[in-house]
């Protein structure tokens, strides 16, 4: 991420000038830099810089190579014709910053000698293009145009970076026309997310488009920071951009990292956007492109018949200098860029269903009402093939339906219905007709047995995007620069799963923001900014007409007194047998995915041979979200019996029907839709959410000496300081409500749970959140000042680089920093653990209207059993069953120690080709799953408990059966700064800029990441540890770790026609053989690491996640035959672990099949006159229609040779897509 610069003169030793050990450990950069850190804590800056401007610096000297002093340099924008002009010091040296990328023109004057000009040349977003001018004495008025160097090197910086011009994002093939495909093309860009911003509701997942979030040289997918002219870009929940801009207004884009104190708030890396602004000629585009499922290949997977799909994407895009008649002439001064796309999809996965027949209401025919004496569960005809017995008729042993309310609920002698045959008169109405309202008539489905499937919807989803900029540039004079842009996003989809029911989304997003250059002399420029990046997303489902809520008639306790005073019809989720379905409304919009205010700051001094930057800035967050929703659920424990107990194993149960054993009283488990149509719920929730996070933000200052201090050796120095606050959950205005601030969080540090307010007691307020008593439990604290997350502060990280330039073409780089993660997941740890202790997340009730239960309960008011919905309460204490995901109240920053060391070699005019090594060492990663698990035992878990802790009271017995740190609380998921990263990577590239119709990037890396356990955060985001006390065992190759990637993307134009290599001689000849074009993007890498695991907690240590991996013998992992996708690897090498024990296989040590794909342009220009010409064009993405393998079943079963049943090892799926085809027409001017 960027920041605001300061840039102040001092010595021409360098300010930095002190060496820095790759071993340097914080605490001591704290006594080093402490005093000088607190001398610039004063200086009035703010903001955080990251540049998508540039710079343009060289030297001035004469032919002997004496510098030249006092030398007018006049750098010119060619398309804007914008000037700024600088004089060489003392040393003979200039420097221009706060460039925008564009083409230019320098020229240089001095007294007594000729004045040279520097013809057209390319500076581009993030770079410092080097100068050098050799004057010859003669007239100043006699002028010597030099031709600029194409392909520059870096030669007075050294990070990483790769630069993605105007070209390559035009022309190449972008499936959706999303520029994250193109990030690919950067050595180190690992195309690989195991975290929750690879999907997800976030504008980067713009409706299924190919978009990527990568890994950055071996750091999580979440440590890459995203900016659009130098502003913040990023979305703060999922760490992807906000907005992303149209294709059409990239001027360019640069991904780097290992770079100057500038840059900071991530591990990973920046992707640097810059949009095009106006220039003195008017200009434009409009355009569409299309897809539609009828030119894609037919799919290699069931179902082999496309669905679908049928999409659009429009637009238009005009720039030029504001011009008002009569009134105002903006050429040279006031200019304007201004764009618009539209995406229509419309995607249609026919779906269908089982729904119930009218025999089965009793009705004789559908929507006739009960109008039968019996509903009719006897056969397959009506129904009852879902009997969990497999049996098509009635086995009274195994598909008995039993009377919940006959004889008396809780007597164990529950009779039996006569043949399956319910009375209609213990049919709820409601229920016949809330199905009636739901379903159509069922019907007869081409394909498939009345009895199998008997509804299919049809509804299409439908998506809507509206994406437009605006942005202005407004140059005073030669020292006033000044621009303004805002872009908005609206999305909005709509599909349905059920015939009335329809989901609803919407993301609204835009950002905004305003930049101002002023430059006081040739030597100072100081630049500020402002942004504002906000991203909400609105969840819906919702009936198209009241008719199933006026049928059903919820209980206003559990459909109304939502958050906003508004109604919803509770999801009625039924499930055992066939005719399941679950449909209901809720609405959970998220005010805040992103919700940024940023102020930046920056100032440049130039002092002899030194360019000091210096700056700061502040950028505050925060997040919001409201949940509504509620359940009642019916599954066939209300129509089953009683199951058989330990110490019965043979006998009949009572009630259980004639001839009842073990075997078939297992099987007797009910029907989900007979429960429904009696009106006898098995649970219940509720849940009322207004999630709030009190303002925290990001802070940062840094200071950054360039220092050149010999002609061929350029030193950069420089340290940062970040600051992360943490925005803490909840604020006061929610206090006493569901989601209130009155909740906690574990620390299995201390062993304590924290409150972070306190409530009244339950008996005061008389609901949750309040406490059971007026006594805290033992081991229970309340935080000081409403504070529970605490962050961490010593986050000093130094910066040192070198670049020698051995001669004009090949330039040797070198650097060493720390940079520290201040942005991922910064606003989604906070709100983890929010509906804990005191407080209920989740209304809820279960165990309803089962076997021997003397409670009988609706599903109009499940809750209202001997308590109101707004009476229930909190255990008794934390420690009996409080699962979340708890954070470690001291949570901590992950830093890097990151190094790299190559060469960049200009191998001709257009094409440059470096080589690097790249290391990092990572620390302080999230580790998440469970902690405080107990020993490993052969004795499970639960009975272990039992004896430590009283599951009614909470209270610790004293006992320590269960053998863990904390025997008196129960193990839960909770994330802390414990894991340790390590990468290594060789990194090539080779580009050619555009020369003779030909520009191609070439991208390899051949690399090594290694990490502990966890690839992001939460224990979702790559898996989780074995053993939570030994993190390194769980050490292996990261989930994103790629070894080999290679990456080639080339366009070419046809050489033919006027002023081009080749020509036929004829107009006409020239016109059809020219103007064609053809682009591509080839990807070769390795396939993707991953675990054999087991399932269960079959170490007994209370972990309720899957965190065992698989016993390995020793056997090679490749199959007999080789590896096919039947077999990919050798599934009797590993086997379940025994209880009581954990698996001995390593984490990630297979990988899945190698990946290859090669997407395809081809696009014919039709000049017209002049600049005006019409582009047709053609993608074909996966050209040659490969299936690529994907990742194969990886858990073991019992017994463990049963790979054909299990699935392990056996691939069913593909990671690529088949041979998808767009077509597009542009007009340009």
């Amino acid at each position: 991420m960027r920041h605001v610069g300061i840039s102040i003169h001092f010595s021409s030793y360098g300010v930095f000038a002190m060496p820095i050990l790759s071993t340097i450990r914080l605490q001591k950069l704290a006594l080093i830099c402490g005093l000088f850190l607190a001398c610039w804590a004063l200086l009035p800056v703010s903001g955080h810089a990251q540049n998508s401007t540039a710079a343009v610096t060289g030297a001035v000297a004469d032919s002997t190579g004496a510098k030249v002093p006092g030398a007018k340099v006049t750098l010119t924008n060619v398309e804007t014709n914008v000037a700024r002009a600088t004089v060489s010091n003392n040393t003979g040296d200039y420097n221009f910053v706060g460039v925008p990328p564009a083409k230019y023109t320098l020229s240089v004057t001095a007294p007594s000698f000729q004045t040279q000009k520097i013809a057209a040349f390319d500076v581009a977003v993030d770079q410092t293009v080097n100068i050098n001018a050799v004057l010859k004495t003669g007239d100043v008025n006699v002028s010597v145009t030099v031709e600029a160097v194409g392909a520059q090197i870096e030669s007075t910086t050294s990070q990483l970076g790769t630069v993605i011009g105007t070209k390559e994002v035009n022309d190449l093939p972008l499936n959706g026309r999303n520029f994250t495909q193109l990030l690919e093309l950067t050595p180190g860009a690992t195309p690989i997310s195991v975290g929750q911003n690879s999907s997800g509701s976030n504008t980067a997942n713009n409706n299924g488009d190919a978009y990527i979030a990568p890994s950055l040289n071996g750091q999580t997918s979440r440590s890459t920071f995203y900016t659009l002219d130098g502003l913040n870009d990023t979305n703060n929940w999922y760490n992807t951009y906000a907005i992303p801009p149209i294709i059409d207004t990239i001027l360019e884009f640069k991904v780097s990292a290992h770079d100057s104190a500038e840059y900071g708030g991530v591990t990973g890396g920046v992707v640097n956007l810059a949009t095009k602004a106006g220039t003195n000629s008017l200009h434009g585009s409009l355009w569409e492109f299309i897809r539609n499922n009828a030119f894609d290949a037919i799919p290699w997977v069931p179902p082999t018949t496309p669905s679908i799909y049928r999409q659009n994407q429009f637009g238009v895009q005009v720039g030029g200098p504001v011009v008002v008649p009569h009134l105002y002439n903006g050429h040279d001064k006031t200019f304007f860029e201004i764009a618009y796309e539209g995406y229509r999809k419309t995607q249609n996965a026919a779906s269908v269903l089982l729904i119930p027949t009218a025999a089965q209401m009793a009705e004789s025919s559908w929507g006739s009402g009960i109008n039968l004496p019996y509903a009719d569960f006897s056969s397959a005809t009506t129904g009852i093939a879902g009997c969990s017995s497999g049996a098509t008729t009635v086995v009274t042993a195994s598909c008995q339906l039993y009377d919940p309310t006959g004889n008396n609920n809780a007597n164990s002698n529950r009779p039996g219905y006569v043949g399956n045959q319910i009375p209609a008169s213990e049919l709820d109405p409601r229920a016949v007709a809330y199905i009636n309202a739901l379903f159509p008539a069922p019907t007869t489905i081409p394909g498939y047995a009345f009895t199998a499937e008997n509804e299919e919807v049809t509804t299409p989803t439908i998506y809507n995007t509206y994406n437009w900029m605006i942005r202005l540039d407004q140059h005073i004079g030669t020292k006033d620069f000044i621009f303004a842009r805002y872009n908005n996003w609206q999305e909005k989809t709509t599909g349905s799963s059920f015939p009335h029911l329809f989901s609803y989304s919407q993301l609204p997003a835009q950002q905004y923001g305003v930049s101002w250059l002023h430059v006081f002399n040739p030597s100072l420029t100081m630049q500020v900014q402002y942004g504002r990046t906000h991203v909400s997303y609105n969840s819906y489902a919702l009936f198209d007409n009241p008719a199933a809520y006026n049928a059903y008639m919820p209980d206003p306790s559990l459909a109304q007194n939502f958050i906003g005073g508004i109604t919803l019809m509770p999801d009625l989720s039924v499930s055992g047998g066939q005719n399941g379905f679950g449909a209901g409304e809720n609405s959970s919009p998220a005010a805040n995915e992103a919700n940024t205010h940023e102020w930046l700051g920056s100032i440049s001094k130039t002092i002899g041979r030194h360019v000091i930057q210096a700056g700061g800035g502040w950028e505050e967050i925060n997040y919001g979200e409201t949940i509504r929703n509620d359940t009642s659920s019916f599954n066939g424990s209300a129509t089953s019996d009683f199951t058989v107990t330990a110490g019965n194993t043979a006998v009949p149960q009572p009630g259980a029907g004639p001839g009842a054993t073990t075997a078939t009283v297992a099987k007797q488990t009910g029907v989900g839709l007979a429960s429904f149509l009696l009106d006898e719920p098995t649970s219940a929730t509720k849940r009322n959410v207004l999630l709030t996070e009190r303002p925290g933000g990001i802070g940062n200052i840094y200071v950054q000496d360039t220092w050149h201090a010999l002609p061929k050796l350029t030193l950069n120095m420089g340290i940062r300081y970040d600051r992360t606050v943490i925005p803490q959950y909840g604020t006061d205005a929610s206090i006493g409500n569901q989601g209130s601030i009155e909740t906690g969080d574990f620390d299995f540090n201390t062993g304590k749970y924290i409150l972070q307010v306190a409530p009244p007691t339950c008996a005061v307020r008389g609901r949750a959140p309040c406490l059971p008593s007026a006594t805290l439990p033992a081991n229970v604290e309340v935080a000081l000042n409403q504070k529970i997350l605490h962050g961490s502060k010593l986050n000093i990280g130094p910066r040192f680089g070198l670049a020698y330039s051995v001669n004009n073409t090949l330039a040797i780089r070198g650097s060493f920093g720390i940079f520290f993660d201040n942005w991922a997941a910064s606003i989604q740890l906070p709100q983890n653990f929010q509906g804990s202790w005191p407080d209920v997340g989740t209304l809820g009730v279960s165990s309803l209207n089962t076997p021997g239960s003397a409670l009988y309960v609706t599903g109009q008011n499940p809750f209202a059993v001997g308590t109101s919905l707004a009476g229930l309460q909190p255990a008794a204490s934390p420690f009996t069953s409080n699962v979340n995901y708890f954070v470690d109240p001291l949570v901590k920053n992950p830093y890097s120690e990151q190094w790299n060391l190559g060469i960049e070699q200009q191998m001709d005019r257009n094409t440059v080709f470096s080589l690097n090594y790249v290391g990092a060492e990572t620390h302080r990663l999230d580790i998440g799953g469970y902690y405080n698990t107990g020993a490993l035992s052969t004795t499970s878990f639960a009975t272990r408990l039992a004896k430590d802790i009283n599951q009614t009271t909470g209270v610790w017995s004293g006992a320590n059966a269960t053998g863990q740190p904390f025997p008196y609380m129960q193990p839960d998921k909770w994330d802390r700064p414990g894991g340790n990263a390590t990468y290594n990577a060789l990194q090539a590239s080779l580009a050619r800029t555009s020369s003779k119709g030909l520009t191609y990037h070439a991208a390899y890396t051949f690399s090594r990441s290694i990490d502990e356990g966890d690839d992001g955060f939460f224990g979702v985001e790559g898996g989780v540890t074995e053993d939570p006390y030994n993190v390194r065992g769980s050490r292996g190759p990261s989930g994103y770790n790629i070894p080999h990637l290679l990456t080639l993307a080339a366009t070419y134009a046809v050489p033919v026609g006027k002023g081009k290599s080749f020509s036929t001689g004829n107009k006409i000849g020239d016109y059809i053989l020219g103007n064609w074009e053809v682009s591509s993007i080839f990807i070769l890498r390795s396939g993707q690491a991953f675990t054999i695991t087991s399932s269960g907690d079959i170490g007994n240590t209370g972990n309720g996640g899957t965190y065992e991996r698989a016993n390995y013998n020793g056997a090679s992992t490749v199959p007999l035959g080789g590896r096919n996708r039947f077999h990919w690897f050798n599934t009797s090498a590993f086997s379940t672990p025994l209880s009581g024990t954990l698996g001995n296989s390593g984490r990630n040590m297979l990988m899945d099949p190698t990946y290859y794909q090669e997407d395809v342009s081809v696009f014919r220009d039709f000049p017209i006159w002049e600049s005006l010409r019409v582009s047709l064009r053609a993608d074909a993405f996966n050209v040659l229609n490969h299936p690529v393998l994907g990742t194969p079943g990886a858990a073991t079963t019992t017994p463990t040779n049963t790979a054909m049943t299990s699935g392990l090892g056996v691939i069913t799926g593909t990671a690529n897509s088949q041979r998808i085809m767009q077509f597009s027409g542009k007009i340009q001017f």
